[in-house]
């Protein structure tokens, strides 16, 4: 199983923090993917609906590479076997991966916000 966080990532989020004097580019991104998580399935729902099947590609990858970056490792991984069933036509199935992890959504979270 993936490791939730990957704190090497966090910890070079931490450095340029200290670099650059800015204390909240974590806090920053962790909201920004706050509010791309809350809005993933509707937004999903509606490409499909569509039929705009890249779109709906295309929103499960850009969310996979956002939360590995961030160090949202096990976020990452659900990110890929959505995006895996997506390029398959398997629509369903990878709303139902999504749906499955809403735990390890909020898991992944709270600890990017205590990170």
């Amino acid at each position: 199983m993936t490791q939730l966080l990957d704190q090497t990532l966090i910890e070079e989020i931490r450095r340029i923090e200290r670099a650059t004097g800015k204390n909240d580019v974590l806090s920053g991104v962790v909201s920004r993917l706050e509010g791309q998580l809350a809005g993933f399935g509707a937004a999903f729902s509606e490409q499909v609906a569509r039929g705009d099947s890249k779109g709906a590609v295309r929103a499960a990858h850009t969310l996979k590479g956002t939360c590995r970056q961030l160090g949202a490792a096990a976020l990452g991984e659900l990110f890929a076997e959505v995006e895996a069933s997506a390029k398959a036509g398997d629509f369903d199935e990878a709303k139902r991966k999504f749906e499955a992890g809403s735990s390890l959504v909020a898991e992944s979270l709270e600890a990017l916000n205590r990170a």
